[in-house]
């Protein structure tokens, strides 16, 4: 959904679709709406879009990444309504008309021309750092050193005979199979930065030691 598209369930047909670029808010939604908890509504060119989550952090995970995809958007609305149009009016206002300004503002609302002090340099080696201190881990769920008994491998990739559960149980896999290839492409990729690494270390060292 955060690209273009939700389905219920994983290979299904889309329930529906929503370009991110028509996002004009992402806000929760009062429970006495549906009688239902946990619910958040995307709002979009057409009615909105309402959404139950199976928890408040899945909720809130959901306003927050989707809120930040489409904060640049044009049209992002200032105020919204907190709950539903049924019966001819808004629950949470009364008023009649469906298109009717919002009665709250929007919580989420951002000031796009917001300057972020960021230093992406150093930003991208706090991740760096993050990954080569947990290489080992990373070698683990791969699976792809020694006895192939790991994690993601003896779950997904590996073909012989099936391994106990306490050799992978420290790691919850939802899919092994696409964890077990994002996993590898992460160490890939941590091995080629390390030897670039490697490489200005010794070029420093050899340009102090000519000094």
């Amino acid at each position: 959904m955060v690209t273009q598209m939700h389905s219920g369930v994983k290979g299904k047909e889309a329930l529906c679709v929503i370009p991110v670029k028509n996002i004009v808010a992402v806000e929760k939604l009062d429970e006495n709406a549906f009688t239902r908890k946990n619910m958040f509504q995307v709002i979009h060119g057409e009615k909105p879009l309402y959404i139950q989550a199976s928890n408040c952090v899945e909720a809130n995970e959901w306003i927050e990444v989707l809120s930040q995809v489409s904060r640049c958007n044009p049209g992002r609305l200032s105020t919204f309504h907190p709950s539903a149009y049924l019966s001819g009016s808004w629950l949470c206002c009364k008023a009649t008309s469906e298109s009717q300004p919002g009665c709250k503002p929007c919580t989420t609302t951002m000031l796009v021309n917001i300057q972020l002090d960021i230093d992406c340099d150093r930003e991208i080696e706090r991740i760096f750092s993050v990954f080569s201190s947990n290489c080992s881990k990373l070698q683990k769920m791969e699976g792809k050193w020694g006895l192939m008994d790991y994690a993601c491998a003896s779950i997904a990739v590996y073909q012989g005979p099936q391994m106990e559960q306490e050799d992978y149980s420290l790691f919850t896999i939802q899919d092994p199979k696409e964890t077990f290839h994002t996993v590898q492409a992460i160490r890939q990729v941590l091995e080629e930065l390390q030897e670039h690494h490697v490489a200005i270390r010794s070029s420093i060292t050899a340009k102090y030691g000519s000094q």
